[in-house]
């Protein structure tokens, strides 16, 4: 993972215990809550020691982070076919059923956690925000040169026009994140940008 802290010289870095650490997080995670989750109770569901945690980790907030990373990661991934649109709205359906279910009210949690800890605000930004903006402008940008997107629009913009909706409902949780907004919301910047 991108957010973790090196190792010191000398000391080899275990992958069995780095995956039991990251397991026990999302399990912890999954069952009290970025509030509930304590490293004490990581460390003991891992078998391994707290100074080893801290170790590798510069916090709970950034170790919550790589194991919330862990398990969605693979889900979010942007697929690379000829058809930019499909992609994107293959990913952010994926999106969706992510920000729909545990992990999304987990996210919530630790954006709100993350507010008043730079670290893992850092963590957030590193590992999950900068390559998902990155995916989906480089998806958008694939799109506009094959013209299937006009010509002279701003992938920035059309991320944030996208997505943030979506990530809206989900934080706020005020209005439902339903399949009728999702649509609603694709039809509008789609329609929008299709010659």
């Amino acid at each position: 993972m991108h957010n973790e802290v090196t190792a010191s010289p000398g000391r080899k870095r275990s992958e069995a215990s780095r995956q039991a650490i990251l397991e026990a997080t999302w399990e912890q995670l999954n069952t009290l809550g970025f509030q509930g989750m304590s490293i004490e109770g990581v460390a003991a569901q891992a078998g391994v020691g707290k100074a080893t945690i801290y170790r590798w980790w510069a916090s709970k907030g950034v170790l919550a982070v790589d194991a919330f990373l862990a398990a969605i990661n693979p889900t979010l991934a942007f697929p690379e076919t000829p058809f930019a649109r499909r992609d994107i709205e293959q990913q952010l359906d994926n999106l969706v059923r992510v920000y729909r279910g545990r992990a999304g009210a987990l996210f919530g949690e630790m954006i709100g956690a993350s507010q008043a800890d730079a670290e893992m605000r850092a963590a957030f930004y590193t590992g999950y925000l900068k390559p998902r903006r990155e995916a989906a402008k480089a998806a958008f940008r694939r799109g506009i040169e094959l013209g299937q997107f006009r010509s002279g629009l701003d992938p920035e913009a059309l991320v944030d026009s996208l997505y943030g909706p979506i990530i809206y409902r989900m934080l706020t949780g005020i209005f439902p994140l339903d399949a009728a907004f999702v649509e609603h919301t694709r039809r509008v910047v789609f329609d929008g940008i299709t010659p």
